[in-house]
This record gives C-alpha cells, sequence and structure tokens, in this order.
C-alpha cells in the first residue's frame, strides 16, 4: 500500500514594519552619504565602510609673516608627525562622503574673527563627512575633491585611525607671484576639538566631530 505524504508548505514569517522601515532608512543614509573614491565601485565602498562617520571641517587663511631668514617654501611641520602604537592598515582606506553647505559649517565664527580685520585673511573653508582611514594608509580626499583648487591649493587631507585619531595635511599652495608653499602635518585629535597647524604663509584650523558610534 502506498502512503502518501501531505506536503509541508514553509511561509517566512511576516515582516516588523517597524524594524523594516528602520532598516530602509538607515540603508538609505549609509547609501547617500558614504561615496567611493574616483573609479571605485559603490557597492565595495558601501561594504567596506564600516567605520565610524566624522565630520572634517578646515580653515585655511594667510600666515601671520615668517621669521627673518626662515625658509616658508620648505615643508613645515613634517617633524611634528605624530606615531601611533597600531601598526600600518594601509588596506582600510578612508571613504569620502559629501561636502557639506555652508549652513552646517562649525566654523563660522572663526572665519568671522580671522577676516574682522580688514583684510581678507581666509583663502579657503571646507566641511565634509568621510571614514577615517587605518593608520599610515595614506588615503585622504585631495583638495579638488574638496573644492580647494580655485583657491590655488593642491595635495590632501588625512583622517586616520590607530590607537588613536590623527588629523593631517599635505597641502601646497600657490601663493600670487608663483611661490609655493607646503604645509605638511599630522596630529593626534580629539572629537569636537578644535587644532591649529601654524605655518608662516599659510595656516590652518580644523574641527573634526564624530557622526557614527566609534568603537576603537
Amino acid at each position: 500500500m502506498k502512503v502518501i505524504t501531505p506536503a509541508i508548505r514553509l511561509t517566512a514569517a511576516p515582516a516588523d514594519p517597524l524594524r523594516r522601515q528602520l532598516g530602509l532608512a538607515l540603508l538609505g543614509t549609509a547609501g547617500s552619504l558614504l561615496l567611493p573614491w574616483r573609479g571605485a565601485n559603490a557597492q565595495q565602498a558601501t561594504a567596506a565602510a564600516t567605520g565610524p562617520l566624522y565630520l572634517v571641517e578646515i580653515v585655511l587663511f594667510r600666515g601671520f609673516g615668517a621669521a627673518a631668514g626662515e625658509d616658508t617654501t620648505a615643508a613645515t611641520g613634517v617633524q611634528a608627525q605624530d606615531n601611533d602604537t597600531t601598526a600600518g592598515d594601509s588596506a582600510r582606506a578612508a571613504r569620502f562622503g559629501e561636502l557639506l553647505p555652508a549652513a552646517k559649517h562649525k566654523l563660522g565664527d572663526v572665519v568671522g574673527r580671522l577676516n574682522s580685520g580688514g583684510a581678507k585673511r581666509v583663502l579657503a573653508h571646507a566641511a565634509w563627512t568621510q571614514t577615517a582611514g587605518g593608520w599610515n594608509s595614506g588615503s585622504g580626499p585631495d583638495a579638488q575633491t574638496l573644492g580647494l583648487a580655485s583657491a590655488g591649493f593642491s595635495g590632501t587631507v588625512r583622517l586616520e585611525r590607530g590607537q588613536y585619531l590623527h588629523l593631517g595635511f599635505n597641502l601646497s599652495w600657490a601663493a600670487a607671484g608663483g611661490t609655493h608653499y607646503t604645509l605638511a602635518q599630522m596630529r593626534r585629535v580629539k572629537p569636537g576639538d578644535r587644532q591649529y597647524y601654524d605655518h608662516p604663509a599659510f595656516a590652518a584650523i580644523a574641527q573634526v566631530t564624530l557622526l557614527g558610534n566609534d568603537s576603537a
């Protein structure tokens, strides 16, 4: 006698509408903020950008002059490179997010004070979102991406994370007359604090703000 086994149909449990809505919202946020470097695949960039998100803002302005005989065209500040106890992680590249409009800038008061003397001292002002690269990864947005090229700047700004968070500049500025000045400094930073990077020809004030959870 042939025994007929009734078919068993498996159905998925109904999704929680609230959880599904939250998940879609998170995916939408990640997709809009984390964009790849030029030429990279967008899906790979989003999957790789698992670290916290930061807001980086910088104000570049004319320096306050050099001491007699000082060569301001040399790369200044390389000797101030801060070390990290964590070995280099060049595999983790920083991921650029987006440039932020002036309405979301946090250093407007700095710009106002610098320009209040009558002669405009501010050369450039930019704010953007990104993840931090691994320590010694050497990755970071360039001056063209940050909208600094029109003010005569070239080079990169680097946000790196080892045991500690560091913000560094490797920027050159082409002043009137064709003279080039270079600011090259890497410094440990604490989110929310303002940092001053000194150079006789042009200097920088920067602030890094944590936007996502930092598990390190």
